[in-house]
C-alpha cells in the first residue's frame, strides 16, 4: 500500500524527529511505500494584528536607542529572531532528510489535496507525537483528515495520536467540526490513557491505547543512527545525561544534588541553546546551534544515568536501560509521562524538583526483566492494531 503520514513538523524536536523515523520504519518493514508529509511549521507572528506590530516596533526602537540592539532589528521586530529560528532548525535539516521519505513542503491544503491525488494514496496515518494538540499543530484540522472527500477510497488511522495532556483543549466549535471527521477514522489508537477517555468524551469515537512508535525499535535500530554521524559526536561514556526541557533554578539545584550522589560530571544537552538571545548575530547563532540527534542518543546509549523532564527522554532511558529520574513537566504534557511511567510500573521515578534517595536507588532501583516483559507484550498489542487496521 501506499501510505502517507501526518506527524508535527519536523524541526529541532528530537523526539518528533525519531518518532517520525519510527513510524515509517515500522511501514516500511512490513512491505508498504511510505512518505511522511513535510508540513513546515507557522510561526504565529503571522498572526499578529498591526496594532501589535506597531507597538513591537516601538518597543524595538527604544530598545535601540538604549543600546540594546542593532540598527537592524528595528526594520522589523521579527526579522532577525526568524533568521535566527531558521538557523536553528536547519540544523537538523539533513539528518531528517537522511533517515525520513519526505513530500515535498506542502503549506495549503489545495497542495495536500492535490498530492494525495496525484501518489494514489492508499492510507492516511495520523501520528503520533502531540499531533492533536491544538497548540501544538499548524493545522489542527489536517490532522483530523478534514480535506479527504468522503467518496475517496482512503484508509484512515490514528496510530499513537496524542492530545499531550489530559485536559480538551478544543472550543465547542471547533469540537464539533471536528467530531464527524474523528468519526469516519477506521482505527484509532492513542498515546496516552487519558486520550481514549477524551476521544470517547468529546469525539464520540472509541479509541484504545498503545506506546509511542519509537518503542518499538530496538537500541540496536538507534545505534545505527549514531554510527552513520559518528564523526559529529562526542563520548558520553562516564557522566550522567541531564536533558531538561525547561530549566528551573530549582531543577538544577536537584541536577547539582544527583551529581554530588553519584560521583559523576554532568553531561547537558539541550533542545534550544540558551547562550543567545532572539536578536543574536547570525554569527552567534551559528556557534551555537543544538547538538544533533545522535549526539541526543548517544546519552541514552553512554550514559551511566539520566535526568530529564521530557517525554521521549523517559521513552530512550527506558528503551536503553539507562537508570533514570522525571522531574515534572506539567506545562508541556503530564498526562503522557504519566501513562508512559504507570505503564511499566516505574511511578517512583517521577519526582518534583527535591529528591531524598539514595546512590542504591538511583543506580539500580528498577527491575529491568520486568520492563521488557510489559514493552515485549505492548510491542505485541501495537503490531496487532496496525496489522488490523491495514487489512480491514
Amino acid at each position: 500500500m501506499k501510505i502517507a503520514i501526518l506527524t508535527q513538523p519536523l524541526h529541532i524536536n528530537y523526539g518528533g524527529i525519531l518518532q517520525a523515523f519510527a513510524v515509517q520504519k515500522i511501514l516500511k518493514d512490513m512491505g508498504h511505500e511510505v512518505i511522511t508529509l513535510d508540513i513546515p511549521w507557522k510561526d504565529a507572528e503571522s498572526k499578529i494584528s498591526l496594532y501589535v506590530r506597531i507597538k513591537l516596533f516601538i518597543a524595538t526602537l527604544l530598545l535601540f536607542l538604549l543600546n540594546r540592539l542593532k540598527a537592524q532589528d528595528i526594520v522589523w521586530p521579527y526579522n532577525t529572531r526568524k533568521r535566527n529560528r531558521k538557523l536553528i532548525n536547519y540544523s537538523m535539516r539533513s539528518f531528517i532528510n537522511r533517515i525520513i521519505n519526505l513530500s515535498p513542503v506542502i503549506d495549503t491544503e489545495r497542495s495536500l489535496k492535490r498530492y494525495i491525488k496525484e501518489k494514489n494514496i492508499d492510507v492516511c496515518v495520523v501520528g503520533s507525537d502531540q499531533v492533536w494538540r491544538p497548540m501544538y499543530s499548524p493545522n489542527i484540522n489536517w490532522y483530523f483528515l478534514n480535506f479527504l472527500s468522503d467518496d475517496a477510497n482512503i484508509k484512515r488511522i490514528a496510530l499513537s495520536a496524542s492530545f499531550g495532556t489530559s485536559d480538551w483543549e478544543f472550543s465547542e466549535e471547533l469540537t464539533d467540526y471536528l467530531r464527524p471527521f474523528a468519526k469516519k477514522f477506521d482505527a484509532i489508537s492513542v498515546r496516552e490513557m487519558s486520550g481514549v477517555g477524551l476521544c470517547q468524551k468529546y469525539l464520540d469515537v472509541t479509541a484504545i491505547q498503545l506506546i509511542d512508535p519509537t518503542m518499538m525499535l530496538t537500541p540496536k535500530d538507534y545505534a545505527e543512527l549514531v554510527n552513520m554521524d559518528r564523526h559529529n559526536t562526542y563520548s558520553m561514556q562516564g557522566s550522567f545525561f541531564s536533558y531538561v526541557l525547561d530549566e528551573t533554578e530549582e531543577k538544577q539545584m536537584l541536577i547539582n544534588c544527583v551529581s554530588e550522589i553519584l560521583h559523576l560530571s554532568v553531561q547537558t544537552l539541550k533542545v534550544e541553546n540558551h547562550k543567545y538571545g532572539p536578536y543574536a548575530s547570525r554569527k552567534k547563532v551559528l556557534k551555537h546551534l543544538p547538538q544533533p540527534v545522535s549526539q541526543w542518543l548517544r546519552g541514552f546509549q553512554e550514559a551511566e544515568f539520566v535526568v530529564t523532564d521530557s517525554f521521549h527522554g523517559t521513552v530512550f532511558s527506558i528503551l536503553h536501560h539507562r537508570p533514570f529520574v522525571v522531574i515534572a513537566n506539567k506545562t508541556r504534557g503530564h498526562a503522557r509521562i504519566e501513562t508512559l511511567l504507570n505503564t511499566f510500573d516505574l511511578k517512583d521515578r517521577l519526582i518534583g524538583t527535591t529528591i531524598n534517595c539514595n546512590r542504591e536507588w538511583l543506580l539500580n532501583g528498577i527491575q529491568w526483566n520486568n520492563v521488557d516483559v510489559i514493552l515485549r507484550e505492548k510491542r505485541e498489542l501495537f503490531k496487532r492494531f496496525i496489522d488490523t487496521a491495514l487489512k480491514n
